[in-house]
């Protein structure tokens, strides 16, 4: 006889619970735990909402199903699955690396904030230094335009000078 495809085995039971449950205590959506499932499962997104619906979170037995049958929040049941006994090796493993991902160092954290404040007061005093580089930069154009045009008026004057040869003239330079 054949098998049944829409039978769920115990460990597809087992794989979504532990789907959920993780999603859910890192804050993120049970759709998103479904998807992920679905596509580990080989079933649709909607066969894994309504199994978890209606078999798996009626049971009891899941932290999860509890704290939504008492109105808990999410946080409050991924405390419950945080001090949950793993059945396997592999439950552990997941728990631990979605855990160190939802669970920044409040030290880098901290670091991080600081070099973003100094990241910007940088940036600004950057762009007032390139204000005050401009200015100078106009200051010092005008200023060697009157320097050269001083300097020619001076070799004019020489100049005019040589050519009447008057030497106690002579402008002094």
């Amino acid at each position: 006889m054949k098998e049944r495809k829409d039978l769920w085995k115990p460990e597809e039971d087992q794989f979504l619970k532990e789907t959920v449950l993780e999603y859910t205590s890192n804050g993120d959506s049970k759709a998103s735990a479904f998807k992920k499932a679905s596509s580990e499962l080989g079933r649709s997104v909607s066969a894994c909402q309504y199994r978890w619906n209606a078999v798996l979170k009626r049971e009891g037995s899941s932290p999860a199903a509890e704290a939504e049958s008492s109105g808990n929040t999410a946080k409050q049941s991924s405390n419950d699955f945080k001090t949950a006994p793993f059945s396997s090796l592999d439950q552990v493993i997941r728990f631990l690396k979605n855990f160190a991902k939802t669970q920044p160092d409040s030290e880098l954290l901290k670091q991080n904030k600081l070099l973003n404040e100094e990241h910007t007061q940088l940036k600004l005093l950057n762009e007032q230094l390139k204000i005050n580089l401009e200015d100078k930069r106009k200051a010092f154009e005008k200023e060697f335009l009157q320097y050269e045009e001083m300097t020619g008026i001076l070799k004019e004057a020489d100049h005019l000078l040589k050519q009447e040869d008057i030497e106690d003239k002579r402008a002094v330079h």
